[in-house]
Formats: structure tokens, sequence, C-alpha cells
């Protein structure tokens, strides 16, 4: 009786098949991984695109119409040098706007500025906002880095912000919801001025695996192409899990801080034209603020600021170091640092009630 025989692979046959697949697919993941990584790329890129628009609208909302604006860090807002920018701080830095746009003082005298309401020469009323763009944590307040917050101070020309306490609550402008939600995966950073992206070597602590990119300006220490004349922001968007490292690196004898970002990474630039300041002042080297009677408190008479002066009108716009030197360069780009406009809109300035006296 005949048997029949099933033929079947070898294990021979079985080795030559397993090893031709591992090479198809070692061929297949070395075709998918950068589609993979263009896709990533792409899609934090649009998203950038969307949400950076949004932050820009809302940035050139808040700005463009300011009628005089100082732009500061944290390094200048600790008026206190207790290492931390506190209420106290920040409204300090108001009566600096308040003092130096609507109380001058002038040839030793302190000055007001002040309107007519058809009787009387009255003192103004007003409001200083405060925008602040996080670049950290800050567990105090709970906010998270990239969000905005916005405070008001009310003031009046004659009564300094600083014995106005309590003071306003920083208010977070943008929704919470989006830093806290599970599904948020990406993280903000802002940067004064426009700046590009540029390899920069794995960080302590990085993947070596990864490739990261810092700001050009960041990683050199240069503040160059900052200015008045043309208010740029950086805004950087990157993974929130891993997506960033803050490192230490020696150039020409100084030591500075820079943030490397893993890969993927992208910016966008967002233009912040300062349009009131910009007309008012097109003419004139340094921006001057906007001149207003002025009400010497010692002798009791108003004259007229000189629109050019701006030790009478107040600096229409100004870097927070020159509060404290007679500097006018602009900051540094540091992540250490949380960015400030310290601003007010001619629309808010009104008559008071009080009479001048």
């Amino acid at each position: 009786m005949n048997r029949k025989v099933k033929k079947g692979f070898t294990l021979v046959e079985l080795i030559v098949v397993m090893a031709i697949f591992s090479i198809l697919m070692v061929g297949v993941m070395a075709i998918t991984k950068p589609v993979s990584a263009i896709f990533r790329n792409t899609s934090i890129s649009e998203k950038t695109y969307s949400y950076a628009n949004n932050i820009q609208t809302y940035l050139q909302g808040k700005l463009e119409y300011s009628e005089n604006i100082i732009v500061a860090t944290t390094s200048n807002m600790d008026t206190d040098g207790d290492g931390d920018v506190d209420d106290a701080d920040i409204a300090a830095w108001a009566e600096r706007y308040r003092a130096s746009h609507y109380q001058p003082t002038i040839g030793g005298n302190q000055m007001s500025a002040v309107g007519y309401n058809g009787h009387d020469v009255v003192y103004l009323k007003g409001k200083v906002h405060v925008l602040r763009l996080l670049n950290n944590d800050d567990t105090t307040l709970n906010l998270k880095r990239g969000e905005i917050t916005h405070r008001v101070f009310d003031f009046d020309t004659k009564t300094p912000i600083a014995t106005l306490a309590p003071y306003p609550a920083e208010k977070s402008e943008l929704n919470p919801a989006f830093f806290d939600a599970q599904d948020s995966a990406y993280n903000f950073s802002y940067a004064l001025g426009a700046s590009n992206l540029t390899v920069v070597p794995t960080p302590t602590g990085g993947d070596s695996n990864e490739i990261y990119r810092a700001l050009d300006k960041d990683y050199e220490n240069d503040n160059s192409g900052i200015n008045a004349n043309k208010l740029d922001l950086t805004i950087v968007l990157d993974k929130k899990t891993g997506g960033s490292v803050d490192e230490t690196r020696v150039k020409n004898s100084s030591t500075f801080s820079y943030r490397a970002f893993r890969s993927p990474v992208a910016i966008q630039i967002a233009n912040l034209p300062l349009t009131n300041i910009a007309a008012r002042n097109r003419r004139i080297a340094t921006p001057v603020g906007v001149a207003r009677p002025l009400f010497n408190n010692s002798t009791k008479v108003v004259t007229e600021a000189d629109p050019s002066d701006a030790v009478q009108c107040g600096k229409g716009f100004a870097w927070g170091d020159q509060y404290f030197s007679n500097t006018v360069l602009p900051p540094k780009v540091d992540f250490d640092d949380d960015i400030y406009f310290i601003y007010s809109y001619t629309d808010e300035i009104e008559l008071s009630s009080l009479v001048a006296n």
C-alpha cells in the first residue's frame, strides 16, 4: 500500500523566508519613520500657526492703540530685590508708569496732568494695564507656562497707585482648560524679537537620539533686531512632555542659559505694530508720550507740556532697563524671564471729580 507523503517547508526555507520578511520590514520602517516625522512636524506647524495667530490677534488688539508702553521682563520687575515678582512689584511698575506720564517732576516741582470741566481745573483719571506672558509655570497663582494674564490698575493723576492696595487680581486671558486638558500636548514660550531655530548640541539630560533646536538669539545671547520701531514676538510651540530642556552655555567668558527644544518644534513670528505711538513720533528719534496740561502743585499754575519733551510727557516707548540706567538697549532673549507690557489707552483717560488744589 502506497502512503502519501505530505510535503512542507524545510527549516532552511523558513529561515530564508523570515530573513526576507525581516529585510522587507526594515525597509518599510525606514520609509514610514521619516513620513511619520513629517506628519508630526506638519501637525505641530499647523497647530502653531492656528494658536500663534490667535495669540498675535489678541496681543495686537491689546497693544496696537496703546498711548504709551513699557516692555519689561522679570529681571526688571523685581523692584524690592527679593527674587520674586509679586503684587507690590507690579503695582510699583504701574505707579512708575502713572507718575512718569501723568505726574512728572520738573525742575524740582511735582506736576499733575489736568483738564477743565467747564468750571474747575480737575485731575484726570484712567487705567494702567499690565499684560504678562508666562515662560514658566507660576505655582503660586497656579498658572501654566504659555498663559497670558492681564490686570488693570485704576488711578488718578494725584494719588500714587502704590497706596491703593489691595491690588487688582491677575486674570488669565487664554482659556486655562487648554493648558490643563489631557489632550493638550503642547507648550508655549515667548521671546522678544524675530528669531530663527538653530540646531544645538544635545542638552544635559536630553535624548541623544533626538535633534534639539534653540532660538538663535537665545543660543547666542543676542538682542540685535529687537527694537521699538518693529516690535516682534517669537512664539514657540513644543511638546509638553520632554519637549524642552533649559541648558547653560559659556560664550566669551559669559555664562547664560538657553532653552533647547526637542523636535518637533515650530515657531511663529508675531508682529506687534504700535500704531498710535509710531504715528505720534514719526519724526522723533525717541518716542515721547502724550502732551497734556500740567498743574504745578506748588505754584498752582497750569502750563502746557512740551510735546517733544520726554520728561514732561513721559516716554512713548521704553524698555524696563531705562528706569534703572541710561541704557536704551532692549533685553536679551531669556526664557527664565516672563515678559510684561505696561500701557494705557487715550480713550480711557477722563476728567475726575477731584479739583486741582
